[in-house]
């Protein structure tokens, strides 16, 4: 079969746009009476673009970016050719507040003609659903996402060199093959999307009629990806004229792309070249694929939408509580414990510690200064600056829409006008605000149908003015937050070398405190791996993981007497020490004895489930001071503790390496009630002045008795150890 009878289309099955480019592009205007970006229903997607580098212009470029993603609600970026290190990109991208980056490490060798750099920006709601990410190498990256049901969707993000650079470029096109071998034989959805630097609309002919020539050489990589069953839905470039991903000068090609796996084939919906040359963001135009949203929603439907909730906790401020305020908390809560002191300790002690709990939580909330911060609390920017942001970019909205009248101006009807008297009334109000930036408040057309004499070629130039002004108010706002952030950071750090030296080398050393989000729990199953969503899925998770995380692998025995033989005499009474001396030790406790044992437990510290903190304890009136008291003796005189003391929060710590979602790489923080920690602390005094006043423990057995330290052994062990380096002699 000849090129001129080859059915390019049937071959690849590669339809040609379902969704016209012209139309497209209509819709995303603000005078659309549709939705402001036409995208299949139900559906997301994957798009790819060679941004050209953020070194350059990158405030604008991101900005830029950020706009585009926001009109096409792109669910997964690929941004490849980025030339900046993952920091750089991290905080470029805060920009981009409803998007989470992942990004490949950079290659700065001098060898290497171009430093490269992908990233993956990822929907917020979809990039809870990240288990991993690896930096293959400075231009492939690959990041897996786990969905319910056993469905596991590992994206690659690739930049090809030219081929000005061969062997980095058949060293990137091995790795990547590689990389999709693995994903196959692991069973994962999987796309490529990124910069291929390979034109695959010439490869069709001869993958057709020469495969021995197309297996080989330059062409190996569409070989592989052709005769595994990958599918590209990019519209096939025919001619000089049609849309392709890459323009400069007359060269008009189509080297960008998003290719998908056979396992991805039934959920492909459509792919796209948007048309981005006008916004000199970049001479690669974007490519988007869409899939049917039917691969997603069924774990996402039900476990999203509980953890988007903002769930939230309140803080209280401590250090601006004035001492009139402490009184008032302490009357406050005096108030509210009105019950007789006789029927109070006729209670059980559950019910004891239920009523002191709610009355000392009421009188906090409503005497003492609190904020309420999201579980995600990120800082945010000042009002004015935000405002800013918002009104320039529907300024720049209302500047594109204006753009593709003047490029469809047959498309212009009564209808436009009547959506142009309300967005006029605003754009008003917007130069009115910032007319100190202009020389003179722009005037604007009360009707479109009058700019049709001109081709709207004034209102553009009008619009695009006051856009480039604005631009330059931001930019000159954010120059002048960020230096008053770097101020007051640098002044903090002065403090802390005065405070807190630790803070200091951390801040000096660019030390960032490592934690993790426990929004998702990775279940690394032989043959069933999942990734949990679901709040409940991840709590169950959570408790499972800490209950069983140490087993018992033993039950202690009963008595002293069923111990062996080696043991028995380690627990048996101690004949030089009389029974006697512990006669005191469960004897009810005075209000002195108390009050000196809460005075002395440390402020600051976190609180437990009832959220009850030693500051509120300190600062107990006369009345709930007798209640808690009766409590305490209650528990000494009963031997048994409250229920709610039982319960504790239990906090998953990182642990230095890699988190990767899975709780084995965590180790737990639990976080008891303080007022059983000062009960057990009022215990613990009056046991270790016993066990030093009669000489109880001895030997080396001392270092948590009064005066105690463990300076001696430590010294010891460290003598040895330096002994047995220095004289090369095993331990």
């Amino acid at each position: 079969m000849t090129d001129n009878n080859f059915d390019y289309d049937s071959f690849v099955r590669n339809p040609l746009n379902p969704i016209d480019i012209d139309n497209l592009t209509l819709q995303d205007s603000l005078f659309s009476s549709t939705s402001p970006s036409l995208s299949p229903c139900n559906s997301f997607n994957i798009s790819s673009l060679n941004i050209n580098g953020l070194k350059m212009f990158s405030q604008n470029k991101i900005e830029l970016l950020n706009n585009l993603f926001s009109l096409k609600h792109i669910s997964f970026g690929g941004v490849v050719d980025t030339h900046l290190h993952p920091k750089q990109v991290h905080f470029l991208s805060k920009r981009l507040s409803n998007y989470t980056v992942f990004s490949s490490a950079l290659d700065t060798s001098q060898h290497v003609r171009s430093s490269g750099g992908v990233s993956l920006f990822i929907e917020n709601s979809l990039a809870s659903h990240v288990h991993a990410y690896t930096s293959l190498s400075s231009r492939l990256l690959s990041v897996d996402l786990y969905f319910k049901g056993n469905v596991k969707l590992r994206i690659f993000v690739v930049y090809i060199p030219p081929t000005s650079d061969q062997s980095l470029r058949d060293e990137t096109i091995d790795l990547l093959i590689h990389a999709l071998s693995d994903a196959k034989r692991l069973g994962f959805h999987h796309t490529v999307c990124g910069d291929f630097n390979m034109h695959l609309d010439q490869f069709y002919p001869l993958f057709f009629n020469q495969p021995q020539i197309a297996s080989k050489g330059i062409h190996h990589f569409f070989n592989f990806l052709l005769t595994n069953g990958y599918v590209d839905f990019t519209p096939v470039n025919f001619s000089s004229t049609s849309l392709g991903t890459y323009h400069r000068t007359d060269v008009v090609s189509r080297i960008d792309y998003v290719w998908s796996c056979p396992l991805l084939k039934r959920y492909l919906l459509t792919s796209v070249i948007f048309d981005t040359r006008d916004l000199s963001l970049s001479d690669h135009n974007p490519v988007i694929t869409y899939y049917d949203f039917s691969f997603l929603s069924s774990s996402l439907k039900p476990a999203c939408a509980r953890q988007l909730q903002r769930r939230s906790r309140r803080i209280f401020s401590f250090d601006s509580v004035t001492p009139s305020q402490w009184e008032d908390f302490s009357t406050h809560v005096d108030n509210l414990c009105n019950i007789s002191p006789v029927v109070f300790a006729s209670w059980h002690v559950n019910r004891m510690c239920e009523y002191l709990h709610t009355n000392i939580i009421a009188g906090a909330n409503a005497i003492l200064p609190a904020r309420t911060v999201g579980n995600d609390h990120t800082p945010k920017l000042p009002k004015d600056l935000e405002t800013l942001i918002q009104h320039y970019r529907f300024l720049n909205r209302v500047l594109h829409s204006i753009r593709l009248l003047r490029k469809y101006p047959h498309t212009l009807s009564s209808s436009h006008d009547r959506k142009w008297s309300g967005y006029l009334t605003r754009l008003n109000n917007i130069f009115n605000l910032y007319k100190s930036v202009f020389s003179s408040v722009p005037a604007l057309p009360s009707t479109l149908l009058s700019c049709r004499t001109d081709y709207f070629n004034s209102l553009f130039r009008t619009l695009s003015h006051a856009s480039k002004l604005l631009r330059g108010l931001h930019l000159l706002k954010e120059k002048e937050f960020q230096d008053s952030s770097i101020k007051a950071h640098l002044a903090s750090r002065d403090q802390d070398f005065d405070t807190d030296i630790s803070s200091f080398i951390n801040s000096a050393l660019s030390h960032s405190r490592h934690r993790i989000v426990l929004d998702r729990v990775f279940i690394d199953h032989p043959t069933t791996p999942q990734l949990l969503t679901d709040p409940k899925d991840i709590s169950d998770a959570v408790v499972n993981h800490f209950q069983n995380a140490v087993p018992i692998k033993s039950s202690p025995p009963s008595h002293i007497s069923a111990l062996p033989d080696r043991w028995r005499s380690e627990y048996s009474p101690m004949d030089s020490v009389s029974p006697n001396i512990y006669s005191s030790l469960m004897s009810p406790p005075s209000l002195e004895e108390w009050l000196f044992t809460v005075s002395s437990m440390p402020n600051g510290k976190a609180p437990g489930p009832s959220m009850i903190t030693y500051e509120m304890l300190k600062h107990l009136g006369p009345t709930a001071n007798s209640l808690l008291l009766t409590l305490i003796r209650k528990c000494f005189a009963f031997a048994d503790i409250p229920d709610l003391w039982r319960q504790a929060m239990v906090f998953p710590i990182p642990k230095p390496h890699e988190w990767r979602c899975q709780l084995k790489n965590t180790h737990p923080i639990t976080l008891l009630e303080v007022i059983r920690k000062s009960f057990v602390k009022l215990f613990y005094n009056r046991l270790s002045a016993i066990l030093a006043a009669h000489n109880v423990i001895k030997g080396g057995n001392f270092a948590g008795l009064p005066g105690g330290t463990c300076r001696d052994p430590i010294i010891t062990l460290e003598s040895i150890i330096h002994d047995a380096n220095h004289t090369d002699s095993p331990l």
